[in-house]
């Protein structure tokens, strides 16, 4: 029992060694994905004609496959994403009445794309 115990240890502190020489070195890249912005008119208000009480504004975040898949045959893997949001006019009611409770104010701003590859430099 004492020598297998002493073998598994031995196995263990080899296996723990080797990783420890081997170890992968990394570059970094960041790309960001602007937000394309949507305005649009408010269908159902229909309470006077002010522009900015019937304007929708969002927007929309989206990569194409195509540029994606170009930093993939170029070797480099999504290592995290977040948005960056950014703070808007508070929305109108189409009643005219203004903001019923809590309503959000953030919409995306970008997005933030962070890849990684084994670095090419020794």
């Amino acid at each position: 029992m004492k020598s297998k115990l002493s073998f598994l240890s031995i196995i263990t502190l080899v296996i723990i060694f080797a990783s420890c020489q081997n170890k992968i070195k990394w570059e970094y890249k960041t790309v960001y994905y602007d937000a394309e912005k949507i305005q649009s008119i408010d269908k159902s208000y229909v309470k006077g004609t002010d522009f900015f009480k019937r304007t929708i504004s969002s927007s929309t975040i989206l990569p194409s496959d195509s540029s994606l898949n170009k930093f993939g045959i170029d070797g480099w893997e999504i290592a995290t994403s977040y948005l960056e949001m950014e703070t808007v006019f508070p929305n109108l009611l189409a009643s005219g009445d203004g903001v019923n409770g809590l309503q959000p104010n953030v919409r995306p701003q970008r997005l933030v794309v962070i890849f990684k590859r084994p670095s090419q430099s020794k």
